[in-house]
C-alpha cells in the first residue's frame, strides 16, 4: 500500500483499545473490495472512516459520493439514486446522472442507511447483485462498478426483526462490520481529542494556543458526550471563542455541559452552589475589568463608580489577578474623552 495514503489513518485521534482495532480493520479491509457497514452513534465519526476506507483502497482515483438517506425527502429518493431519462415525470426537461452512477469506479458511501425505504431497499440490492441500473422512466441497463460503504446509528439487527428492513439487503452490505465506540467509552482518548482540536483550532485562526486549566478539565471528564467528537469539537470551539486569557476555564463552556458533568457526581446540592460560584466569578471578573478600561486604570475613580471602599476593590482585583497598570497601559497614547470634554 502506498505510504502517503496509508498515512490517512492519522486523520483519526486514539490510542484505546476499541480505536487501534478499528483503525487494523481499516487498513485490512480497505483493498479488500468488499462492502462495509459502519455502526456507531451520531457524532463518532462514520463518514470519516468511511473516506479513509476509500482513500486507503485501490478505488482512490475513483469518486467517493456520499448520499444522507435521512436528508432526501422519500419522493425523491429514486431519482436522486438512479437518475432519470428526459420527459420521466415533469420538470424532467433533461436527462439527469444519478448517485449511484456518479459513484461508478468508486465508493458510494449511504449514510444513515436505516432511513432507506423499503421500496429503494429492494431496488438498490438489485443493482448491487446485477451492477446495472435502470434510471427513471428509461428503458436501458447502464453497467455500475461500484463499491457499498454503509453507517447507521440504528439497530439493524433489529430493523431486520421488526421486518422494516430487508434482510437479504442488510446480509449484502453487511460483509465487514467496523463498531465505532461512543467518545465516553474511550479513556484516555478525550484528552488527546481535546488537546489536538484546541492547537488545530487555535492554528486555524491563528491565535495563540492555549491550555485546558485543572477545573475545566474536571467537567470535560466527567461530561459523558450524548454527541461524542461532534460535540467535543463543538465546545472546544465555543470556548476558544470565549476565552479571554491563556487558559480555557469553566466559565468558557456551556452551562448545561457543566451542570451535567456537576450531576454527573451525585451530589445536587453540591451542583447548585459550583455553578453559583463559578457564574459569580465570571461576573466579577468581567465587571471590574470594564470598569477599570473605562477609566483607564484609575483605581480612585473605578471604586467611586462601583461604591465600593478602595481596599475592597483591591481585594478583587487581587483575587482575579487583575492588574490595574495594564488598563493604563492599553489607553496610553489614546485620546481620553474625559479631558477633551
Amino acid at each position: 500500500m502506498n505510504s502517503d495514503r496509508e498515512n490517512l489513518i492519522d486523520s483519526f485521534v486514539g490510542s484505546s483499545p476499541a480505536m487501534r482495532k478499528v483503525f487494523s480493520t481499516i487498513r485490512r479491509v480497505a483493498n479488500a473490495n468488499v462492502d462495509v457497514l459502519i455502526i456507531g452513534e451520531t457524532g463518532t465519526g462514520k463518514e470519516l472512516v468511511a473516506r479513509s476506507v476509500h482513500d486507503l483502497s485501490d478505488r482512490h482515483s475513483g469518486p467517493f459520493v456520499p448520499v444522507d438517506c435521512g436528508a432526501i425527502p422519500e419522493s425523491l429518493l429514486e431519482s436522486e439514486f438512479f437518475g432519470y431519462e428526459k420527459g420521466a415525470f415533469t420538470g424532467a426537461e433533461r436527462q439527469r446522472t444519478g448517485l449511484l452512477e456518479m459513484a461508478n469506479g468508486g465508493t458510494f458511501f449511504l449514510d444513515e442507511l436505516g432511513d432507506l425505504p423499503l421500496v429503494l431497499q429492494a431496488k438498490l440490492l438489485r443493482t448491487l447483485q446485477e451492477r446495472k441500473l435502470r434510471r427513471v422512466g428509461g428503458n436501458e441497463e447502464v453497467d455500475v462498478d461500484v463499491r457499498i460503504v454503509a453507517a447507521t446509528s440504528r439497530d439493524l439487527d433489529r430493523m431486520v426483526r421488526e421486518r422494516t428492513f430487508r434482510d437479504d439487503l442488510f446480509y449484502r452490505i453487511n460483509v465487514v462490520r467496523i463498531d465505532l465506540p461512543p467518545l465516553r467509552e474511550r479513556g484516555d482518548d478525550l484528552g488527546l481529542l481535546a488537546e489536538w482540536m484546541v492547537e488545530k483550532i487555535s492554528r486555524e485562526n491563528s491565535v495563540p494556543i492555549p491550555a485546558i486549566s485543572t477545573e475545566a478539565w474536571s467537567i470535560l471528564s466527567r461530561y459523558k458526550w450524548p454527541g461524542n467528537v461532534r460535540e467535543l469539537q463543538n465546545v472546544i470551539r465555543r470556548a476558544l471563542a470565549l476565552s479571554d486569557n491563556d487558559k480555557i476555564e469553566p466559565e468558557d463552556l456551556p452551562i448545561p455541559l457543566v451542570a451535567a458533568a456537576s450531576a454527573a457526581r451525585g451530589n445536587f446540592a453540591q451542583t447548585f452552589f459550583e455553578l453559583r460560584d463559578e457564574h459569580l466569578a465570571r461576573f466579577e471578573r468581567e465587571y471590574f475589568k470594564s470598569l477599570l478600561e473605562r477609566h483607564s486604570g484609575n483605581c480612585k475613580e473605578a471604586a467611586k463608580e462601583a461604591r465600593l471602599p478602595r481596599g475592597t476593590l483591591y481585594r478583587h482585583l487581587k483575587n482575579h489577578n487583575i492588574q490595574p497598570a495594564d488598563f493604563r497601559r492599553r489607553s496610553r497614547g489614546l485620546p481620553d474623552e474625559r479631558r477633551n470634554r
